[in-house]
């Protein structure tokens, strides 16, 4: 449109004149420099000569063509970074580009003059500046501190263009609150105590801490903001957890939770503390970081029963009910107590002392179960079950006498003779030499349900039985190892399956591993370990000991190793393969009951003299202790975490249950998740019921 504005001028002038155009032209050569032929007539735009402008221009000038005035030869001046922008306090590398006017030559200077100066107007830095060609040029600078800045690129000429940009510094990285919540964790009742005594704010290795994350900077990036949980005295850290934005905020920028799983730090201790790191950058990438710590212990709670005597062991049902029998220093009065995972007395009865380890059945049915116990009250001895409630039942018939006692632990078979299958055996000691009965509570007939087998042997303390396909193997206070079966009418067939001299006097508890039978021996100086054949095909060999050995577990992995305590405040490791032995000392410690191999290599043991109980892995490290200030002489148990319905919980750590001789109860929370599947024998009696049998699967814990 102005070309065509501008022809009209000359043509309407050339016409009015009647005479030929001053301006006109063939071709673009026939103009003056910087001119077009345009419909045979000259027509001038962009720079000319600044001597045919109105004035001489400056260099930040050019003549227009078209106005013959001087115009500005650029269009601005563009900084970067830009206006009003936040930088941290590293270098600043500032980039100015003079834009060019269309139609006019460049003619970029050789610099630009860059400035600082403070928001308030002191002067803090003239900066040289390098080009980069067509009107490119850089700089760098060193902020000297935070605060607000304006930074101005300027042509070297007075009157060039000139940006001026605000700048604001800061090296200060975003404020952060870090704040884990308070423990969850009930008051005592009833005899329960739940707060670990010597760290009541603690929460408990299984629990879930929620922890608060806040932070009252605008500028706070919240993806970069991450979590780091370290483990307790060099434990294994924990990261990679899930911010989760919390409401309400209360005036905050920002505030969100993440939930740390305190079963997964790494804590070589009975108890310790957790540190959660949280890291966050602000917008410029100023980085900070906040710190919170929670308290952890492994105790879960403790029942203290009054007047009580515990030395049998613990045995856990099928749901994680723990059963638990106490008695007295006569061994003519106690109870069986019934209490939950979570810390609850379900029931209890008052039905007699129970010396011998009671044992559980198979669930049945109706989602019950049958606990297996011999008691005596006074002068009356009795054996028998109960199922689901404090009514005991009877299987065999009463029998009084003040000196005959069930001492060794019970072991349950799976026998399908008559009209029932389990089974469950054990010795009166005392009684008619040594009276062996079992209990079969499904079959139909009374008189069956407790066959006897009198003069089979006393079993003492702390021997033990075995449950072996159809028939039961014991050991008896004459040195003798013994198998005896039922009959196909039910009763017992009188002589024994086999009989082999054992080489000792007192067999303690035994175990199984690859088809043999392995026990120790309290025959002081003489003691000795054993090995015979489960079929007891030949007479069985030992070792000496030179001191007591009591109760023995086999591990299995990575080789099948069986650890007895020795009285000599030694562990004993015996090579189930070849037969080499480790001793291990335990200074000052007896360890009477039988060590337990949970799963994640872990060996737990509890002495007898003290009361500590020691998690071990290896065998010969201990990772961590607690000290239950009471002897510890029934061996202990250990189960799975348990969901509100006694179904096993995936991916947690196990519970440790241990009772002491002053008649205390102590749930540990521990990292093996239930027992080594691997081992052959990983606990007293076996498995978690106490079963004595070596074909009861163990729990599984995944």
């Amino acid at each position: 449109m102005m070309w065509r504005k501008v022809l009209g001028l000359l043509l309407m002038g050339a016409l009015s004149a009647c005479t030929q155009p001053i301006n006109r032209c063939e071709t673009a050569a026939d103009c003056r420099s910087g001119a077009l032929c345009l419909q045979n007539v000259c027509v001038y735009d962009g720079e000319i000569d600044s001597q045919a402008c109105d004035r001489p221009c400056a260099t930040y000038e050019a003549c227009s063509a078209l106005t013959l005035k001087c115009q500005p030869r650029f269009t601005g001046l563009v900084v970067t970074p830009g206006d009003a922008t936040v930088i941290d306090g590293g270098t600043l590398s500032v980039r100015a580009e003079l834009q060019v006017t269309p139609g006019f030559a460049a003619n970029f200077p050789a610099t630009l003059n860059v400035g600082v100066t403070r928001g308030d107007g002191g002067t803090v830095a003239s900066l040289a500046t390098a080009t980069e060609g067509d009107g490119v040029y850089t700089t760098q600078w060193n902020p000297s501190g935070e605060g607000a800045y304006r930074l101005t690129a300027a042509y070297p000429e007075q009157g060039g263009p000139s940006t001026t940009v605000g700048l604001t510094v800061d090296t200060t990285g975003p404020l952060l609150s870090v704040v884990p919540a308070a423990a969850q964790s009930r008051e005592p009742d009833g005899g329960f105590i739940y707060k670990d005594p010597a760290s009541p704010s603690a929460w408990r290795r299984d629990q879930t801490a929620t922890v608060r994350v806040e932070s009252s900077s605008a500028d706070l990036d919240p993806q970069s903001v991450s979590v780091l949980v370290r483990g307790f005295d060099g434990g294994v850290a924990l990261e990679g957890l899930t911010l989760v934005p919390a409401t309400p905020c209360d005036g905050k920028a920002y505030c969100a939770t993440v939930d740390v799983p305190l079963w997964k730090p790494g804590l070589p201790a009975f108890r310790g503390e957790f540190a959660v790191e949280v890291s966050a950058k602000d917008r410029v990438g100023n980085q900070t970081s906040g710190r919170g710590n929670i308290p952890v212990t492994r105790w879960k709670w403790r029942h203290g029963i009054n007047s009580a005597v515990i030395t049998a062991a613990p045995a856990v049902g099928n749901k994680g009910v723990l059963y638990v029998g106490t008695t007295n220093i006569n061994n003519n009065d106690g109870r069986l107590l019934v209490l939950s995972d979570d810390g609850r007395l379900l029931w209890e009865a008052n039905t007699g002392a129970v010396v011998a380890s009671p044992a559980v059945g198979n669930m049945l049915p109706d989602g019950t179960e049958r606990v297996y116990a011999a008691h005596r009250k006074a002068g009356t001895n009795r054996v028998g079950f109960y199922a689901g409630s404090s009514a005991f039942i009877s299987s065999c018939v009463d029998f009084a006498s003040t000196t005959a006692l069930v001492q060794s632990a019970l072991a349950i078979g799976q026998v399908p003779v008559g009209s029932a299958s389990e089974t469950v055996y054990g010795v009166y000691t005392g009684r008619s030499g040594g009276t062996l009965f079992a209990v079969r509570p499904d079959e139909s007939d009374p008189f069956y349900q407790c066959p006897l087998n009198p003069g089979v042997g006393d079993v003492v303390a702390p021997g033990s039985m075995l449950a072996s396909g159809l028939s039961v193997v014991l050991g008896t206070s004459t040195g003798r190892l013994k198998s005896y079966a039922l009959g196909s009418s039910g009763l017992w067939v009188s002589s024994a399956q086999w009989d082999r001299p054992l080489g000792v006097l007192n067999p303690t508890s035994m175990a199984v591993a690859d088809g043999r039978i392995f026990g120790g021996s309290n025959d002081g100086s003489n003691s000795r370990l054993f090995t015979a054949p489960l079929d007891g095909g030949q007479d069985p060999t030992n070792t000496p000991t030179g001191s007591p050995a009591w109760n023995a577990s086999i591990g299995g992995s990575p080789e099948s190793r069986l650890v007895v305590g020795l009285q000599s405040n030694n562990l004993l490791a015996l090579d189930a393969a070849d037969g080499g032995t480790q001793t291990i000392q335990t200074p000052s410690e007896i360890i009477k009951g039988t060590p337990v191999w949970g799963a994640g290599g872990y060996v737990y043991t509890a002495s007898s003299t003290s009361g500590v109980i020691q998690a071990r892995r290896p065998l010969e490290h201990i990772e961590w202790q607690f000290d239950a200030e009471s002897p510890i002489e029934a061996s202990m148990n250990l189960d799975c975490s348990r969901a509100a319905d006694g179904g096993v919980v995936a991916g947690m750590p196990g519970v440790l249950y241990a009772a002491s001789q002053d008649g205390r109860v102590f749930a540990i929370v521990v990292d093996s998740p239930g027992l080594d599947s691997t081992a052959p024998w990983p606990k007293y009696q076996h498995d978690s019921r106490n079963t004595g049998n070596p074909d009861t699967p163990l729990t599984s814990c995944p």
